[in-house]
């Protein structure tokens, strides 16, 4: 009886640290957008992968990399893109401010609208 009830209580705090663990990474997820008029900007998140996705005049530029969020000195929240061609994402490169609403984020103050299914 002993070996039962510790082997549940030690299951119940493997459990309880793999949801703390969880929850400790920021990620996104879904399409967010700036329409500009005569164009957008797309930021597509999927796990701790992004394609930015810049479009005008009939022109699309497309550009992958990766991203993390994580909060600076002041505990403000960040958000850093790298790219393994940073030639081509010159742009978006680097960390910037970071927000997130209920159905928005903010990137460099910067707002983009998620996109709706």
């Amino acid at each position: 009886m002993k070996r039962i009830i510790s082997t549940i209580l030690v299951c119940v705090l493997l459990l309880g640290c793999v949801f703390t663990l969880a929850s400790c990474g920021k990620k996104l997820s879904g399409k967010y957008e700036l329409d500009l008029g005569i164009g957008s900007v797309t930021y597509d998140f999927k796990l701790t992968k992004v394609v930015i996705t810049g479009e005008a005049l009939g022109q699309d530029t497309s550009v992958e990399g990766k991203y993390k969020i994580a909060k600076n000195d002041k505990g403000e929240l960040e958000i850093t893109f790298t790219f393994e061609n940073e030639e081509n994402a010159k742009e978006y490169a680097g960390t910037f401010s970071f927000e997130k609403g209920d159905d928005y984020i903010k990137i460099g103050g910067v707002k983009y609208n998620k996109v709706k299914k």
